[in-house]
C-alpha cells in the first residue's frame, strides 16, 4: 500500500497537547477526534469540521476537569459514539449515521475500573479496564457484563473480523476470548488480531507474529528504527484485514500481511510528528488518520493509482487487493471491492458501466455498483461471456455451461448446460417478491423448442416443456410461479410452473412485459394494447387502443408509447394492488384497501370479484360487505337472511366447521347451503341439499315453482310424490294461460297427443309457422280445409307484414297510434313462412302461386325448379332475381352463373370481381364489346393483377380500357421503370410522360435509388441531368460512365474535377486514381505533399514523374523529418551528396551534419562555417558557437568587431585567438577614441603595449599634460630597473581596486612605492605614490582618508619630496576635519549621544537592505526587513508590476489569475495582514501604497471569475489604506459572485470603469444581467453592445471616438480605462457579437436603458451622495449603519446575511470584508 499526504485537519500546538483518541465511523461518513481539552470534534470524510461537542464528567460536582478521555469508538451501525473516561465511566452518544441527527446521551455505563480501550460489538462496545476486566457494554439493555477478568491492567484490545476478541495486559499476558494464549516479555502495547495470526508490538521495536489459536510464535520481525525510537505506540488493521499500521515516533509503519503470516513493513516518515498516539482507518480503507503528541491530526490517503473509465466511473486502487468504484455523477454510493484471494490485476465495466468485473489469479469478482454488492467466486481461465443484469444475478457462459451467481454471495448458485445464451431466452428470479420462502428460479432453453426451469436453491429441475414453435423470448414473473414465452409466430403463451399447464393467450404479439411488483402483463398486438391485471386469470384481458403508437417501455405504472397520438397509457393502480392482495389470499386486506380507495374510482368490478372469492371461501359476512359496497341491496338482503338463518340454525354460531366433524350447525347447515346454492344460481345443488341432506323435498318443489321451473318441479314430484303430479300439471297449465304463453300451451297439448287442439291454439295465438309445421308433420290434417285455409291465410298475412308497414307509412299518425301494426318478424322467420305457404300451395296444386311464394321466401332453387315445369317463361326473370339476391347477401360467387343465365353480363362481371373470381371476370371482359361502360370494373380488375404481379394481364386490361396512365404509374411504383417508359412511350404524349417521370426521378434521387433515376433521365433523353445527379451524390464512377457514353469530349476535365472533389473530401487515394487517369500526376504529388503523406507522394513520383521531380520530392520529404531520419532517407535513395548541398542552401545544418557522416561529400567544419555565416547577421551568439565548432575563432572575433562588440571580441580572442588580442585592443581603443572615451582609449592602448600611440593621440588633441603623464609613466627616458617585489604589489592593488576595496588598494600602492624606492626605482616609487594619492582623493572618506594622507606624507618625505607631501595632505584633509566626530567641543555639546551609536547601525542596515533590493534579492530583503517589511513589500509589488505586462496571462473566463498578480497578493497579505507584527503602511509610503492598490484593482478586474483572488485583493486594499472608491469597486466585483445582489452589483459596477478595465467590466456585468432572461434583455443588450464598442476602441486605439449620447442618464465614466488591446476577444467576443446581432433584430426589445422616476438609470447616484456599500445603488429609507459612517440598504444586507446563514462562502467573505472596511454594523437605531 502506498500512502501520500492528504490533509491536516488539526494543526499542532506549541506545547504538549496530545489527541486523546480518534475513530472513524464504519460508514465512512464521520471522523471523531477527542482532544486533551475533553472536546470531541466531528469531521466529514473530506476532513471538513462539521460539528463539535464537549463531554461531561461522571460526577458533575467533581468539576469539568476531573477526568480525561481515554478512548472513543463508533458502533457498528455508525449511529453511536462511545467515550471512555478516566472517571470510571463510558458515555454513549447517539450522533446519527449522517449529519441530520441530534446528539444525545443514550447510555452510560459506570465501571469499577478506568476504561482504557473501546471496540465495537454487535449491540454496543467491548472495553478493557485498568483493573484487568474485559466487559461487554450492551446499549440495547443498558447493561454491562464481564467477559473475563485478569487482575492486571489492560493495555491493548483487538478484535478480528470473525468477532474474536483479544486483550493484552501490563504483566505481558495475552488472552483470546477469555483463554490465556501466551505471555509476552513486555507489556503488549500494540495488538492486532488478524485470524489466524496475532501481531504483538511493544517498546522493544519488534513485531512478533503468533498463531492466534495455539499461541505458537511464527516469526519475529524487527523493522529498521532509530535506537531511541523503537516504541510501538498504537496499531490498527485496515477494514479488509490485509494491511496493518503501527504508530511509531515521527510517523508510522505500514505492513502488508501475507497469507503465510509474513509482514512487509514500509515506513511513512512525518518529521516533527513526535509520538503517533492514535490511528484510525476510514471505513473503505482509503484514508489513514494519525494523531500526534502535539495535537495534530494528519490524514494520509492510500492510492496506488487512480483512473477514470469513459468519464463515468472513477477507479481508485487503494492496494493491490482493494479498490474503490465511484460514479462521477454521484447516483450511487462508492463501492469498495476487496479480494481475499489475490491481487486484482484487471477491471472491466459492462452493463452501461453499472457493473464491474475484476480478476485475480484464481478468482473473479462481480460487482453491482447500484446496489453496492460484490461476489468473489473461484474462476480460472478466460473466454467466458458475462451477462451482468439478468434478474438480480450475473450469468457466466463458457464451453456450453451457464453459471448463475447471486450478487452478494461468494459462490456459484447453480450450473446448467445450454448453448442458448441470448438474454431474451434466459430468466432469473431471486427472491424478488417475497424473501421468506427463498425462491430462486432459472428458466432457460434446452433447445430451440424446449424450455426448462431449475430451482437454484436445491439444484433440482422443476420441469421441462416442449413448444410447437421456436421460442424467441421468455421471462418468469417475480415470484417464479408463472412464465411467459413468445415464439417466432408471435404467439404469447402462459405457463404455470407449479402445475405445468400451458395455454396460448394472445397472437401477433410484438411487445410483452411483466409489470413490476405484480403479476400483471402488458402486451401489444398490431391493433391493440392487451392488459392482464392478473396473470393467473389469462381469460380476463382488457383491450385498449394504442393510437397507432409502439410500446417502448412500462415504468411507473405507465405504458410509454411513441409514434402515435397517445404518449402513454396509464394502468389501473387499484386493480394492480387489489390483485396482489387477492393473490396472497388477504381477503380482509382487499376489503380494507377497497374501502380506502377514493369514491370517485371505479372499483365495482373489484368489489364483485372479491364477493365471488368470499363466497367461494363461504365468508358470507365479507360477501355482504362487498355487495353493500356495490350498492346491490337485493343480494345484501338475501345474504343477510342467510346469515340470520345460519345463526338461528347454529345457535348463534355462524363459523364454518369441517365436514368431517358432522356438525351441521352454522354455515354447514343444509338449509343454509341450499340457500347459498340458490344464490349462486345452482338450483340442482340446492335440490340435492333440500332432498338428500335436509330431507325437505317439498322445499325443493316450492323452490322450482318459485323460479317457474315447472318442468323440474313436475319431474321431481314424479320421483318422490306422484299424487301431486296432476295438480302440478294443472297449476302449470293455469300459469301458462294466465301469462298468455299460448305457444307453450300448444306444445303441452301436442305432447299429450292433441295435435288438432294444439294447432287451433297456435292459430288463435298467431303461431302460424308452428301450426303449419304440425300439419305438414301430420298429413291427415291437410284434408281439413278449414284448418288448412286458416293456416294458409295466416302465413300469407305474416309474410306480407313488410308491405303492411309500407302502407302504414302513408296513414295518419293518430290512426297508427290507435291501430298499431303487428311486430315485424325476422328475415329468417319471414322466409320460413313464405316457404311453408308455398309448400302448402304446392300441396293444394296451385303451382304458380307456389312459385311466387317460394320466390318471396328467397327459395329460388325450388321456385326455378317448379317454374321450369309449371311456367317456363318465368325462369329468366327468376334467375336474374336469384343472382341479385345472392349478390345482396354477399354470395357473389354463386350469383355469377345465374346473372349470366339471365343475360346480365355487366352485373355478372361486377359479381365476379366482388367474389374475387378474377379469371372468370377476365373471360367476361373479353366478351363485352363496349369497354367504356365497364371502365370502373376494368380498373378494379387491373388493380388485382397488379397486386399479384401479373403485369402482362394488368397491362392488357388497363390499356384496353384506355388507362395507360394508370398502368405506367403501377409499373413505376413497382420499380419497373423500363416497362413504365415503354408503355408511356407507346401510349402517352411526351408532356404526360415527363409529368409522370420527372417527379418520380426526383423522389428516387432523394431516396438514394440513383440507378433507377438514371434510367428515367436516359429514357427521357436527358443524360446531363443524370450526370449532375451522380455528381451531387459523389458517385463519380457512375458519373464518368455517363460522361464517357454521352459527353466523351469532357472525360479528362471531368476526371480532374472529380479528383479535386475527392481531395477536398479527404479521400486522397481515390483522388490520386482520378488524377493519374487525367494524366495530372503533379496535382497528385502536391496533394499528398500538402497532406503530409510523403510515402504516397514519393510513390506517385516514382511511378509517373521524371527523375528530377523524384529527387525534389525526396528532398521536400526530408525537410519535414528530424535530422537523423532525413539523412537516412536521402542516403537510402542515393541522394546524400545532392541532399548535403540542398541542406546547406536550406540552412538545415542538422541534416547536413548527419549527411557528412553518410557520404555527403562535405565536412562538419564546412557546415559550421556555412552555419556561422548565415547566423552572423541575426544570431551572433549562435554564429560564434558555430565558428568555434568550425575551428575559426578569428572569424568569430572579426564578426564581433564588425558589430562593435569589442569586449566580447576581446574575451573571445583571449580564450581562443591570443594572437589577435593586440589587434582587438587597438580596435577597441580606436572605437573609444572615436566616441571621446579617452580613459578607455588609454587603458586599452596601454594593455596593447602601445603607449607611444597614446602619447601621439594626446598630442594631436593638444592634451599636453596627459601626454606628459603617459610619457613619464610608460616611456621613461632612461632605463630604470624595476625591483621584483613591486609588480606583485601593483597587481594586488589593482585587484582590490577592481573589487571596490579602496583602502587596501591605497595601502598596497604605498607599499609598492616603498619597495620601488628601496630598490632604487625612484620614478616608479613616485608614480606609485601619485596613483595612491588619486585613489585616496577620489574614493576614501573619513578616518581612512586621514590615515592615507599621513602615509603619503611619510612616503613623499622618504623620496625627498616633503613639500609635495604636505600639499597633498592639505588637499586630502580639506573638508575632513570638520566632519570628524569629537574634534569640536561645541559639536560634542550639541550632539546627542544616541546618534553617535545608533545612526551608523541604522545606516548600515538600510544600506544592506537597499543592496539586496537593488540586486533583486527581494525575498532575502523582506526576510531581514523587520519593521520595514511593508515598505519593501510595496516596492517589491511595484517592481513585479513593472516587469510584467497587464495583459500577461489574462483569461477573463478563467477562475485563475496571472502569476504576477498572485505573487503580489501573496506577498502583501503576508507582510500587511498575516504577520503578527504587521503595523500597516507607514505614512511616508501612502502614495506608493495607493499606486499599488490601484494597479491591483486594475489587474484583478481582468479576472472577474477569480473569486478567491478578489477576496484577497479586497483584504489587501483595506490593509494598505486604498481610497474608498477603489474599495467600493472591489466590493462590487465581489458582489458579482453573491446571487442575492449580483444583478444590482453588476449594474452599479459600471460607475467605476475609469479605475477598472472597462471592456471586462461591461462584459461581466452584461452577462450577469443577461441571465435574468427577458427582464434583463434590454439592459444586457445596451451594456454588451457598448462592450463591443470598447473592445473595438481598444484594438484600434480609437477611444476618443466613443459615443456616450445614450448614456446621459447614467453616472458611467466618460474616460474608461482601456489597455493596449481588448481583454474580451476570441470565441468570447464572437459569441457576444452574435448575441447582440440576433437581439438587435428583435423589435420587441427596446435598445435603450430604462430610467426611474428621477429620469435616471436606477443605479445612478447623485454627485456628493453616498451609495449602498453592498449594491452600489442609492441609499433608501431603511438602512444599516456602520462604524465609519457608511451605510447599506437594510433589505440587501439582510439577504446577504441570510445567504451566510445558508452556507454561501462568498456571501460570508463579503460580510467579513465590509466589517474590516467599515467596522461592525450598528443595529441600535433599528
Amino acid at each position: 500500500m502506498r500512502l501520500k499526504y492528504y490533509k491536516t485537519i488539526l494543526e499542532a500546538h506549541d506545547s504538549d497537547s496530545p489527541i486523546a483518541a480518534i475513530s472513524w465511523s464504519p460508514n465512512n461518513a464521520k471522523l471523531a477526534v477527542a482532544t486533551s481539552e475533553r472536546l470531541v470534534y466531528l469531521f466529514d470524510r473530506d476532513g471538513t469540521r462539521r460539528d463539535k461537542f464537549s463531554t461531561k464528567p461522571a460526577d458533575p460536582s467533581a468539576g469539568k476537569r476531573s477526568y480525561i478521555i481515554n478512548s472513543i469508538m463508533f458502533s457498528e451501525n455508525s449511529e453511536l459514539l462511545g467515550v471512555a473516561q478516566s472517571d470510571n465511566m463510558v458515555f454513549v452518544y447517539r450522533v446519527g449515521a449522517d449529519w441530520s441527527g441530534k446528539k444525545v446521551i443514550c447510555n452510560k455505563f459506570p465501571l469499577t475500573g478506568v476504561p482504557l480501550h473501546l471496540l465495537p460489538a454487535e449491540n454496543g462496545f467491548f472495553t478493557g479496564t485498568s483493573d484487568g476486566k474485559i466487559r461487554l457494554l450492551d446499549c440495547k439493555s443498558n447493561k454491562s457484563s464481564s467477559l473475563w477478568s485478569v487482575g492486571s491492567c489492560c493495555v491493548s484490545l483487538a478484535r478480528s473480523q470473525d468477532a474474536t476478541l483479544a486483550s493484552g495486559h501490563i504483566d505481558g499476558t495475552i488472552y483470546v476470548n477469555g483463554r490465556l494464549l501466551l505471555r509476552y516479555t513486555l507489556p503488549p502495547t500494540s495488538l492486532v488480531l488478524l485470524t489466524p495470526y496475532l501481531l504483538v508490538g511493544a517498546c522493544d521495536g519488534r513485531v512478533t507474529v503468533y498463531d492466534a489459536q495455539k499461541g505458537i510464535m511464527l516469526r519475529n520481525i524487527e523493522p529498521t528504527l532509530p535506537p531511541d525510537k523503537k516504541d510501538f505506540i498504537s496499531a490498527i488493521p485496515n477494514p479488509s484485514g490485509q494491511t496493518v499500521a503501527f504508530g511509531i515516533f515521527d510517523g508510522c509503519l505500514i505492513g502488508e500481511v501475507k497469507e503465510s503470516g509474513t509482514v512487509e513493513f514500509s515506513p511513512v516518515s512525518l518529521p516533527n510528528m513526535y509520538a503517533t498516539r492514535g490511528l484510525a482507518w476510514s471505513g473503505d480503507g482509503t484514508k489513514l488518520a494519525l494523531t500526534s503528541q502535539t495535537g495534530a491530526v494528519i490524514v494520509l490517503e492510500a492510492v496506488l493509482k487512480c483512473w477514470v473509465w469513459r468519464e463515468s466511473v472513477e477507479v481508485q486502487h487503494v492496494s493491490a487487493r482493494q479498490l474503490l468504484l465511484k460514479r462521477l455523477v454521484g447516483d450511487a454510493p462508492t463501492l469498495t471491492v476487496t479480494s481475499r484471494h489475490g491481487d486484482i490485476f484487471t477491471v472491466k465495466f459492462i452493463g452501461h458501466d453499472w457493473y464491474a468485473v475484476c480478476r485475480t489469479a484464481s478468482t473473479l469478482i462481480l460487482c453491482d455498483i447500484a446496489r453496492g454488492l460484490t461476489s468473489e467466486i473461484s474462476w480460472s481461465g478466460t473466454g467466458e461471456r458475462i451477462y451482468a443484469a439478468v434478474g438480480g444475478a450475473c450469468l457466466l457462459h463458457r464451453a456450453g455451461e451457464l453459471s448463475v451467481v447471486e450478487y452478494g454471495l461468494d459462490k456459484v448458485l447453480h450450473t446448467v448446460r445450454t448453448e442458448r445464451v441470448n438474454p431474451h431466452v434466459l430468466s432469473v428470479r431471486i427472491n424478488e417478491r417475497d424473501h421468506s420462502d427463498n425462491r430462486k428460479h432459472l428458466a432457460y432453453l434446452l433447445d430451440r423448442q424446449t424450455l426448462a426451469v431449475v430451482d437454484l436453491v436445491t439444484g433440482t429441475q422443476l420441469g421441462h416443456w416442449w413448444h410447437e414453435a421456436r421460442i424467441d423470448w421468455l421471462e418468469l414473473n417475480e415470484s417464479g410461479h408463472l412464465l411467459l414465452l413468445r415464439d417466432t409466430r408471435r404467439r404469447l403463451a402462459l405457463l404455470r410452473v407449479d402445475t405445468g399447464d400451458k395455454e396460448i393467450i394472445a397472437s401477433g404479439v410484438s411487445f410483452v412485459q411483466w409489470i413490476e411488483n405484480s403479476d400483471a402483463v402488458v402486451a401489444q398486438t398490431p391493433t391493440h394494447l392487451l392488459i392482464w391485471y392478473s396473470g393467473w386469470e389469462a381469460n380476463c384481458v382488457e383491450m385498449c387502443e394504442c393510437g397507432g403508437g409502439t410500446v417502448v417501455e412500462v415504468i411507473d405504472r405507465k405504458v410509454s408509447l411513441e409514434g402515435g397520438h397517445l404518449p402513454y397509457v396509464t394502468l389501473d393502480e387499484h386493480r394492480l394492488a387489489f390483485n396482489n392482495a387477492l393473490r396472497n389470499g388477504d381477503l380482509s386486506g382487499c376489503a380494507q384497501y377497497l374501502e380506502s380507495v377514493n369514491t370517485s374510482a371505479d372499483v365495482a368490478s373489484l368489489w364483485r370479484q372479491l364477493a365471488e372469492k368470499a363466497l367461494d371461501k363461504q365468508d358470507i359476512q365479507l360477501a355482504v360487505k362487498c355487495y353493500q359496497g356495490l350498492g346491490d341491496e337485493a343480494r345484501s338482503f338475501y345474504l343477510d337472511s342467510v346469515v340470520q338463518l345460519a345463526a338461528s340454525e347454529g345457535g348463534g354460531d355462524i363459523t364454518t366447521v369441517p365436514v368431517v366433524e358432522r356438525n351441521l350447525s352454522g354455515l354447514r347447515n343444509p338449509l343454509v347451503q341450499a340457500k347459498l346454492a340458490i344464490f349462486s344460481g345452482d338450483l340442482t345443488t340446492a335440490e340435492e341439499w333440500y332432498v338428500r341432506r335436509a330431507n325437505h323435498p317439498e322445499m325443493a318443489i316450492n323452490m322450482y315453482k318459485q323460479f317457474n321451473k315447472w318442468t323440474e318441479a313436475i319431474t321431481l314430484a314424479e320421483r318422490i310424490d306422484r299424487a301431486s303430479v296432476p295438480a302440478l300439471k294443472q297449476q302449470y297449465m293455469d300459469y301458462l294461460n294466465s301469462t298468455g304463453r299460448k305457444g307453450e300451451v300448444g306444445a303441452v297439448l301436442a305432447a299429450s297427443g292433441d295435435v288438432r287442439g294444439a294447432i287451433k291454439v297456435w292459430i288463435l295465438a298467431g303461431r302460424a309457422r308452428r301450426a303449419a309445421t304440425a300439419m305438414l308433420q301430420h298429413p291427415a290434417l291437410l284434408r281439413d280445409d278449414e284448418l288448412l285455409h286458416a293456416v294458409h291465410d295466416q302465413l300469407v298475412q305474416a309474410g306480407r307484414l313488410d308491405e303492411i308497414y309500407k302502407w302504414y307509412r302513408f296513414l295518419d299518425i293518430k290512426w297508427m297510434k290507435q291501430n298499431p301494426p303487428p311486430p315485424l318478424p325476422s328475415m329468417d322467420t319471414k322466409e320460413e313462412w313464405w316457404e311453408m305457404a308455398g309448400e302448402i300451395s304446392e300441396r293444394r296444386g296451385d303451382n304458380k302461386t307456389a312459385v311466387e311464394y317460394y320466390a318471396r321466401g328467397n327459395n329460388y332453387a325450388r321456385a326455378v325448379q317448379l317454374a321450369r315445369e309449371a311456367c317456363p317463361g318465368e325462369v329468366t326473370r327468376l334467375e336474374g332475381e336469384w343472382g341479385a339476391w345472392l349478390v345482396s347477401t354477399r354470395r357473389a360467387a354463386a350469383a355469377v352463373p345465374h346473372l349470366i343465365e339471365a343475360g346480365l353480363t355487366r352485373e355478372a362481371l361486377s359479381a365476379a370481381i366482388e367474389a374475387h373470381h378474377y379469371k372468370k371476370a377476365l373471360q367476361i371482359v373479353q366478351v363485352i364489346a363496349d369497354k367504356d361502360s365497364i371502365r370502373e370494373e376494368c380498373e378494379r380488375l387491373g388493380e388485382h393483377f397488379i397486386t399479384v404481379q401479373e403485369w402482362e394481364t394488368a397491362e392488357r386490361v388497363l390499356i384496353s380500357c384506355g388507362m395507360a396512365n394508370r398502368c405506367v404509374r403501377a409499373y413505376n411504383a413497382a420499380g419497373k421503370i423500363t416497362d413504365g417508359l415503354r408503355v408511356a412511350t407507346a401510349h402517352l404524349s411526351e408532356e404526360e410522360t415527363r409529368d409522370i417521370f420527372i417527379p418520380l426521378a426526383k423522389q428516387l434521387r432523394d431516396d438514394g435509388q440513383l440507378r433507377k433515376a438514371e434510367q428515367i433521365y436516359i429514357g427521357l433523353g436527358d443524360p446531363d441531368e443524370a450526370i449532375s445527379m451522380y455528381k451531387d451524390a459523389s458517385q463519380y464512377e457512375s458519373m464518368l460512365r455517363l460522361v464517357a457514353a454521352h459527353r466523351s469530349s469532357l472525360v479528362e476535365a471531368t476526371r480532374r474535377h472529380v479528383a479535386q472533389a475527392l481531395h477536398a473530401a479527404g479521400d486522397l487515394r481515390a483522388a490520386e486514381n482520378y488524377y493519374i487517369q487525367a494524366d495530372d500526376w503533379k496535382s497528385a504529388i502536391a496533394m499528398y505533399r500538402n497532406s503530409g503523406q510523403w510515402e504516397n507522394a514519393e510513390r506517385v513520383a516514382r511511378a509517373h514523374a521524371p527523375v528530377p521531380v523524384q529527387q525534389q520530392t525526396a528532398l521536400q520529404w526530408a525537410a519535414t523529418l528530424s535530422a537523423a531520419s532525413a539523412a537516412r532517407l536521402l542516403a537510402a535513395r542515393g541522394l546524400a551528396s545532392i541532399g548535403a548541398r540542398w541542406a546547406l542552401q536550406a540552412q538545415r545544418w542538422d541534416i547536413a551534419t548527419e549527411l557528412s557522416s553518410l557520404g555527403g561529400g562535405i565536412t562538419k567544419r564546412e557546415i559550421a562555417r556555412h552555419e556561422a555565416a548565415a547566423l552572423a547577421d541575426e544570431q551572433p551568439e549562435e554564429a560564434e558557437a558555430a565558428f568555434l565548432r568550425a575551428g575559426a575563432p578569428e572569424d568569430a572575433v572579426t564578426m564581433w568587431l564588425a558589430r562593435g562588440h569589442h569586449q566580447r571580441a576581446l574575451v573571445l580572442a583571449e580564450q581562443h585567438a591570443k594572437h589577435m588580442v593586440e589587434d582587438v585592443l587597438v580596435e577597441g581603443a580606436r572605437a573609444a577614441a572615436e566616441r571621446g572615451d579617452l580613459q578607455q582609449f588609454e587603458t586599452l592602448m596601454i594593455r596593447a603595449n602601445r603607449p607611444r600611440d597614446v602619447v601621439q593621440h594626446y598630442k594631436l588633441l593638444e592634451l599636453w599634460e596627459e601626454a606628459g603623464r603617459v610619457s613619464r609613466e610608460y616611456l621613461p627616458e632612461g632605463q630604470e630597473s624595476v625591483p621584483p617585489a613591486v609588480p606583485p604589489l601593483l597587481q594586488r592593488a589593482a585587484d582590490h581596486a577592481d573589487r571596490g576595496e579602496w583602502w587596501e588598494a591605497v595601502r598596497l600602492l604605498v607599499g609598492a612605492s616603498a619597495a620601488a624606492a628601496s630598490g632604487g626605482a625612484t620614478r616608479l616609487a613616485e608614480r606609485a605614490a601619485l596613483r595612491a594619492t588619486r585613489l585616496a582623493r577620489d574614493k576614501l572618506v573619513g578616518e581612512t582618508r586621514r590615515a592615507a594622507a599621513d602615509m603619503l606624507v611619510e612616503r613623499f618625505d622618504a623620496i625627498g619630496q616633503s613639500e609635495v607631501g604636505e600639499q597633498l595632505r592639505a588637499a586630502l584633509l580639506e573638508g575632513v576635519e570638520n566632519d570628524a566626530p569629537g574634534t569640536s567641543k561645541d559639536y560634542e555639546d550639541e550632539s546627542e549621544p544616541t546618534v553617535e551609536v545608533r545612526e551608523p547601525e541604522l545606516d548600515v542596515e538600510s544600506s544592506a537592505l537597499e543592496r539586496l533590493a537593488a540586486a533583486g534579492q527581494w525575498q532575502r530583503c523582506l526576510a531581514h526587513a523587520g519593521a520595514r517589511a511593508p515598505h519593501y513589500a510595496l516596492r517589491y509589488a511595484a517592481h513585479i508590476f513593472k516587469t510584467h505586462s497587464r495583459l500577461e496571462g489574462v483569461d477573463i473566463e478563467s477562475a485563475d489569475i496571472p502569476e504576477a498578480l498572485s505573487q503580489v497578493l501573496d506577498t502583501l497579505r503576508q507582510y500587511l495582514i498575516l504577520d503578527d507584527g504587521a503595523q500597516g503602511v507607514p505614512s511616508i509610503d501612502a502614495n506608493l501604497a495607493k499606486a499599488v492598490c490601484n494597479e491591483i484593482l486594475v489587474r484583478v478586474s481582468m479576472s472577474p471569475k477569480a473569486v478567491n483572488a478578489i477576496v484577497d485583493s479586497a483584504d489587501v486594499l483595506v490593509a494598505a489604506g486604498a481610497d474608498d472608491r477603489a474599495i467600493q469597486a472591489i466590493t462590487l466585483l465581489l458582489g458579482l459572485h453573491v446571487p442575492q445582489i449580483a444583478s444590482k452589483a453588476a449594474r452599479a459596477l459600471l460607475r467605476y470603469t475609469d479605475i477598472i478595465v472597462a471592456d471586462v467590466a461591461f462584459y461581466a456585468s452584461g452577462v450577469i444581467i443577461r441571465e435574468e432572461g427577458n427582464a434583463g434583455a434590454r439592459e444586457a443588450f445596451v451594456i454588451l453592445n457598448h462592450c463591443l464598442d470598447l473592445a473595438e476602441a481598444a484594438d484600434e486605439d480609437s477611444q476618443n471616438l466613443l459615443d456616450y449620447t445614450d448614456f446621459e442618464c447614467t453616472d458611467w465614466s466618460r474616460e474608461p480605462l482601456l489597455l493596449e488591446r481588448a481583454c474580451v476577444q476570441g470565441e468570447t467576443l464572437d459569441a457576444l457579437r452574435d448575441w447582440v446581432l440576433a437581439l438587435s433584430m428583435d423589435r420587441d426589445v427596446e435598445q435603450t436603458l430604462p430610467v426611474d422616476s428621477r429620469g435616471w438609470y436606477a443605479p445612478k447616484v447623485a454627485e456628493g451622495e453616498s451609495c449602498c456599500i453592498l449594491t452600489g445603488y442609492p441609499l433608501g429609507s431603511r438602512l444599516v449603519t456602520f462604524t465609519n459612517g457608511r451605510c447599506a440598504n437594510r433589505e440587501w444586507w439582510s439577504r446577504v446575511s441570510q445567504a451566510v446563514r445558508n452556507g454561501n462562502p462568498t456571501a460570508s467573505s463579503i460580510i467579513q470584508h465590509v466589517t474590516k472596511w467599515c467596522g461592525p454594523a450598528d443595529f441600535s437605531h433599528i
